[in-house]
């Protein structure tokens, strides 16, 4: 009978500390349900990322000003290629489009003559390689007749090459600087044009840019609205089924896990694109010029990264390492709470420091383990003291 009850006891005492000693682990499951777990995790990203892309698309996304508008604006007097735009919305909305279309003529007569001017000076630079050529050749004869060998070059020829190519060299530059006069006198004609598209422009762009942040807080808010009931809810589930020590945490621990992905990455997309990161750049630079609190932010940053990292290791091991939670795994391994000695279940002392191992129970009056929540004699439950 003794033998009896004695098995029962350390059923029941086992029991228990199996219990308190899984919690800092989940429940395992098997290597399919892990590989489901992880299957599951990476299609609810998957299908998370897909409606993210649908969301993009609810709101309207402005239309930045063509570029082509842009070149002309900003650098007419060097433009030799133009893609005509097809006018979007915001060109015409500020009238890009026929500001544009009341100087066509006039820039692509610029354009003609810059390409004449490009042809020119390519003719310029090939004439003078054919005079570096002809020079040494010219250069060659020369030695020849010094050495008074027989010459198979024709100098008279070869000088008179160089001479012409000379000429076209200098005919070429006129061109060049005629073309430059006739594209000065369009360039003048147009200038006012020029100056007003260049700020309608301006102002096309701003309104592009204020519109584009307008549409990325929308989408942010659209894809929080989407992710953050399911992440809220996954995590309370989550925590609800952990204090329970339910078998079925390791689920939640999978849509968890997708849900934190897709909710940080949320995050980070307007930490990063929306948030006016320029003028926290420009801040941040001016207050660096400043010598004191160039040296309060070095110091302010290496405290709040040990406070963060810190404090997060800190709840880690306040948590793992709580006297209660250290006395339980301690009694796991059959050692005693208090000093790590090996113990024997039975004993009501440690043999090593004299620690009480255990205590009457309030319901039935029974010796049961200190620590553990409920008595094995009579099975009532009661509150875990802390160690003394």
């Amino acid at each position: 009978m003794k033998s009896q009850n004695k098995q029962t006891q350390e059923k029941v005492i086992y029991s228990n500390i199996k219990k308190h000693s899984e919690e800092i682990s989940e429940k395992s499951t098997s290597k399919l349900g892990y590989l489901i777990l992880i299957i599951m995790t990476i299609f609810l990203v998957i299908i998370g990322e897909t409606i993210f892309a649908d969301l993009r698309r609810i709101p309207e996304r402005p239309i930045h000003p063509s570029y082509s508008i842009l070149q002309v604006a900003h650098n007419a007097v060097n433009l030799n290629h133009l893609n005509y735009p097809h006018f979007n919305k915001t060109d015409k909305k500020f009238g890009l489009d026929i500001k544009l279309n009341a100087i066509k003529p006039q820039v692509y007569e610029i354009i003609s003559l810059n390409k004449n001017v490009i042809s020119k000076r390519n003719d310029i630079y090939n004439l003078k390689e054919s005079i570096n050529k002809l020079s040494r050749k010219y250069d060659l004869s020369l030695q020849e007749k010094i050495a008074g060998e027989v010459s198979i070059m024709d100098k008279k020829n070869i000088k008179h090459r160089i001479t012409n190519a000379r000429k076209e060299i200098k005919d070429n530059k006129n061109q060049i600087r005629s073309l430059e006069k006739q594209k000065n006198i369009v360039l003048a004609q147009i200038s006012d044009s020029l100056k007003l598209l260049e700020k309608s422009y301006d102002e096309a762009k701003e309104y592009y840019f204020n519109k584009n942040a307008m549409f990325k807080v929308k989408v942010f808010l659209l894809s929080l609205l989407f992710v953050l009931p399911f992440f809220a809810f996954s995590v309370w589930l989550y925590l609800k089924l952990k204090r329970k020590n339910s078998s079925y945490t390791i689920i939640l621990t999978a849509t968890t896990t997708a849900f934190s992905i897709l909710f940080l990455q949320v995050i980070c997309v307007f930490l990063y694109k929306i948030l006016p990161k320029v003028w926290f750049g420009r801040v941040f630079k001016l207050i660096l010029k400043i010598p004191s609190l160039h040296y309060i932010i070095y110091y302010g940053s290496v405290i709040l990264v040990i406070g963060i990292f810190g404090g997060l290791v800190f709840y880690i091991q306040k948590r793992i390492f709580n006297p209660t939670k250290v006395a339980i795994r301690r009694l796991k391994d059959k050692k005693c709470p208090k000093c790590s000695f090996p113990i024997d279940p039975n004993n009501e002392f440690c043999p090593e420091c004299g620690f009480k191992l255990k205590e009457k129970c309030n319901n039935c009056g029974n010796l049961k383990i200190r620590y553990l929540s409920y008595c094995p004699s009579c099975g009532k439950e009661e509150i875990n003291e802390s160690l003394h």
